[in-house]
């Protein structure tokens, strides 16, 4: 399934990490990520392009549970529907019509500070019957939500093993950027091991979604929802850790079952500020960030999106808003603390279980410093 892996090497080569800001004349690699908050270069936003999965879906049952009870319902009544065809009755227009109308309100946003942008190459139905084979289609697949496909940490890109089903085709459509970017000897590009596509994976197999990884210098925490269907495992933050080594701190965060991944109930807008969600945490805030200025919001908010936005970097966060949640209070509440924020209306991709955060996977962010 993977056609470049650089397993053994990679194994052998985590030494040559930088964690800290980097002087602003130092040369850089092609792929580089440090911080949540570092300043955000370069980034793939995603695709409008997808397939809703069938009711047969051995998973998909679960996996509603993250959802409001409007948008699971929705999404039964589009089961095994190409969004290209899922009309919207009220605006006349295509679901795929919808979710691009709002990429390009978010990347024209993107790209007023300066940000570059990168899309996938489509994937179609066509292509999967051909690469992966047309019971795949059971799961369906979606190119809105990059996010859970890999992770950048460091100059090292990590493609995962997801467990959510509707997702794992997504990075063919990646090929093509990370050849490009990859080829710099300065990153190193490997994978996980990979699962069957349509038989549940093992209890023990290591599972990871992107969702779930925050990175935070040399500290990088990974969520575990307690929903058997969707998000990271145990057994994936194991594998993180131990191929992380000594270099990294790897910490596992345990969620409630209602919540999808990490980066819904966690958001670090800057150093020492983050928007939170308390009750999702099953064990308590982690060390690293109870301490911290805290924006609390509810459980409620966390189901349409609320804290999934973006840091352009510690001056300027991206923030979305749906006819459910307006989401002033989080604006007021980083407009008080200085930042300048920037909405946009995201509604369709909310009402698929994913925002600003999801619709995007930054390749370079760094926390820059003017000394030498």
């Amino acid at each position: 399934m993977k056609t470049v892996i650089v397993a053994a090497c990679a194994l052998l080569a985590f030494g040559a990490f930088s964690f800290f800001p980097r002087p602003a004349d130092a040369a850089e690699p092609s792929v580089s990520v440090d911080y949540e908050y570092g300043d955000l270069k370069e980034v793939i936003v995603g695709l409008p392009y997808g397939m809703s999965p069938s009711l047969e879906a051995k998973w998909f049952a679960d996996a509603l549970k993250v959802l409001p009870d409007d948008e699971a319902e929705y999404a039964r009544k589009t089961a095994g529907m190409l969004w290209t065809e899922m009309i919207n009755p009220d605006t006349g227009k295509s679901e795929t019509q919808m979710l691009e109308e709002e990429n390009q309100a978010f990347i024209a946003i993107l790209q007023s500070l300066g940000v570059t942008v990168y899309r996938p190459a489509e994937i179609t139905v066509d292509f999967i019957k051909k690469h992966y084979g047309a019971d795949v289609l059971l799961n369906g697949f979606s190119q809105d939500f990059p996010r859970d496909n890999m992770a950048v940490i460091g100059s090292n890109v990590i493609e995962f093993n997801l467990r959510t089903p509707i997702r794992k085709v997504d990075i063919s459509g990646f090929r093509d950027i990370l050849t490009e970017k990859c080829s710099d000897p300065a990153v190193r590009w490997f994978s996980m091991p990979h699962t069957e596509l349509l038989e549940p994976a093992r209890a023990d197999a290591p599972l990871l979604e992107g969702g779930d990884v925050l990175v935070l210098g040399r500290t990088v925490l990974v969520g575990n929802t307690e929903n058997p269907s969707v998000g990271s495992n145990e057994a994936g933050y194991n594998w993180l850790k131990n191929i992380l080594g000594d270099d990294y701190t790897v910490k596992r965060v345990r969620l409630v079952e209602s919540v999808l991944h990490l980066d819904c109930v966690l958001s670090v807008p800057r150093d020492g500020l983050a928007i939170i969600c308390e009750e999702a945490f099953l064990d308590g805030l982690p060390e690293e960030i109870k301490d911290w200025d805290l924006i609390r919001v509810s459980l409620d908010d966390v189901k349409r999106l609320a804290v999934n936005g973006l840091p352009v970097n510690s001056q300027h966060y991206v923030l979305s808003y749906n006819q459910h949640n307006d989401n002033r209070y989080i604006q007021t509440e980083l407009e008080k603390r200085g930042i300048t924020v920037h909405r946009v209306f995201f509604g369709t991709h909310n009402g698929q279980g994913g925002s600003l955060r999801c619709a995007t996977q930054p390749l370079k962010r760094e926390v820059r410093s003017t000394k030498p």
